[in-house]
């Protein structure tokens, strides 16, 4: 790697070291501002929708999971 390479790496990294504090006030910032009721207001048609329409499946694959560590077990 050439030092211009690592220059604009260093310069890249403080970038994001001086933008980080930055976004993270922006993003406290927003959720502070949210309104929840609102927002699950918003929302209840789409997951009423969905649970409607793409009923849950008859595992979550944990079941699946628990029985391909018996066998590795020897159970």
């Amino acid at each position: 790697m050439i030092d211009a390479e690592k220059d604009a790496i260093r310069e890249r990294i403080a970038q994001w070291d001086r933008a980080a504090p930055v976004m993270q006030r922006l993003r406290d910032e927003d959720i502070r501002a949210a309104n929840t009721a609102e927002a699950i207001e918003a929302f209840d048609g789409f997951f009423k929708d969905a649970a409607r329409h793409y009923h849950p499946l008859p595992t979550s694959g944990l079941i699946e999971q628990q029985r391909w560590f018996a066998k590795l077990s020897g159970r």
